[in-house]
């Protein structure tokens, strides 16, 4: 692995973020050990770091605090080897969790190369330096799912309706129909006006991610046609996490044509 020098490219910088739940800027303590007895022993080598955090740069929200502290850091196989008090970005994955973390490495770059990030975030309302890159890559998704969509629209929902479909399993969908009443077509054959949309009322974890319109709540849809037997109900369903965003992600879209 190759560090990048600071003028990273801002693609570089999405792609290790995206591949990296957990990035931070830290600098080494130890070289060869571990600041945890579970971490694995044949990986306790010069291939394994205690680093302390000297500043979160993105993370769920259960590492968020972890500056000041230490973790153990398991080195790509393809990273330069590290010295005690160099210094560095790391982006990693979780290994083990005891009384500190564990990650593997998988990638680095000069702490100089995200410094623009830290002092941009000490002056904006963002909770992290990469909080920006991270909505970057949230709406790059939603473009991209929206291409996919069948038709993109803007409406309100003014009804809800059980279809009563029989359920011949425990993982049954539940179809309900929304009634939603469509101000602005952003993309697809759909004319403004009341337009059916099939939804799986059924937390079951097939199908709990699929939004669940409510009374009178607007937004921007993106819709996939229905098909077979459930053709007949509703031109249209909701399938995916990402079709029910506030209407002002249309901008969003827009942005990115």
């Amino acid at each position: 692995m190759t560090d990048v020098s600071p003028g990273v490219a801002p693609e570089r910088l999405t792609e290790l973020v995206r591949q990296a739940p957990l990035s931070f800027v830290g600098t080494v303590t130890r070289v060869g050990g571990t600041s945890l007895a579970a971490f694995p022993a044949d990986a306790r080598n010069e291939r394994t770091a205690v680093v302390k955090v000297d500043q979160v740069l993105h993370a769920p929200d259960a590492f968020k605090q972890l500056a000041g502290s230490e973790v153990t850091v398991q080195l790509a196989a393809d990273a330069d080897l590290l010295k005690v008090s160099d210094t560095a970005a790391f982006f990693t994955q979780g290994l083990v969790y005891g009384e500190t973390l564990g990650v593997t490495e998988v990638g680095r770059l000069p702490a100089g190369a995200v410094q623009r990030h830290v002092s941009l975030a000490a002056t904006t309302a963002d909770e992290l330096p990469f909080s920006s890159v991270q909505r970057e890559i949230r709406n790059q998704d939603l473009a991209a799912h929206a291409a996919e969509a069948d038709a993109v629209v803007v409406g309100s929902v003014v009804g809800l309706e059980d279809l009563g479909l029989p359920s011949y399993s425990e993982h049954a969908p539940h179809w309900w129909r929304a009634a939603l009443d469509v101000s602005h077509v952003e993309a697809g054959r759909v004319e403004p006006g009341r337009i059916g949309v099939l939804y799986p009322s059924s937390e079951d974890v097939r199908w709990r991610h699929v939004p669940k319109p409510l009374p009178g709540q607007p937004g921007l849809w993106l819709l996939h046609e229905t098909s077979g037997d459930l053709a007949a109900h509703a031109p249209y369903q909701l399938l995916d996490a990402d079709d029910y965003q506030p209407a002002q992600k249309l901008a969003v879209l827009r942005e990115r044509r």
